[in-house]
């Protein structure tokens, strides 16, 4: 596929909308809408009793709260381990000795470009009180990863980066799945 000309839409401080035209490998031209958004992190961060660090918060798009891994943007110049680190102690008050990325993923690759970098936070030290951004507001919870895993099969939890990261980090180092 060649992009031919690219219309831009829209720019706001989170994402970016494009409409292009393209050329498909046959020759055929045609449009394709492109959201462009920041890249982000999202952070397994799993204590000692191999309990997990949660945070509930309304999701505006969706209309309603949602449970969710600690996560966040990653700022202009700022590396994804770096945002990892400032978004867990923001948003739990904890710091972790030890970091993996599990994976990185794409949300929603047939319109979105948004990439999340989804790490495992361990050996967790509560260092202080919630940092949270002016225009945030969440609740921070302490889940066990059996109750976290009943409510993705229930379908109670539904945020994408929060399946992958629980499950991913299950599948590797835990019995619990």
């Amino acid at each position: 596929m060649k992009q031919i000309s690219r219309q831009n839409i829209f720019n706001g401080k989170i994402i970016k909308v494009y409409c292009d035209e393209v050329e498909l490998s046959d020759g055929t031209r045609t449009e394709r809408e492109l959201v462009s958004h920041r890249e982000a992190v999202a952070v397994v961060a799993v204590n000692d009793k191999q309990e997990l660090l949660m945070v509930t918060q309304f999701r505006y798009p969706i209309g309603r709260e949602m449970l969710e891994l600690p996560a966040g943007l990653i700022d202009e110049g700022e590396e994804p381990l770096e945002t990892a680190r400032r978004e867990l102690k923001e948003e739990t008050g904890y710091e972790a000795e030890k970091w993996e990325l599990l994976t990185s993923a794409y949300s929603s690759p047939g319109s979105h470009d948004e990439k999340i970098y989804i790490y495992l936070a361990e050996e967790l030290t509560h260092v202080s009180e919630l940092s949270l951004d002016e225009d945030e507001r969440l609740v921070f919870s302490i889940e066990t990863i059996e109750d976290i895993l009943r409510r993705i099969r229930a379908g109670e939890i539904q945020d994408g980066k929060t399946i992958i990261g629980v499950l991913l980090y299950c599948s590797r180092y835990s019995s619990s799945v």
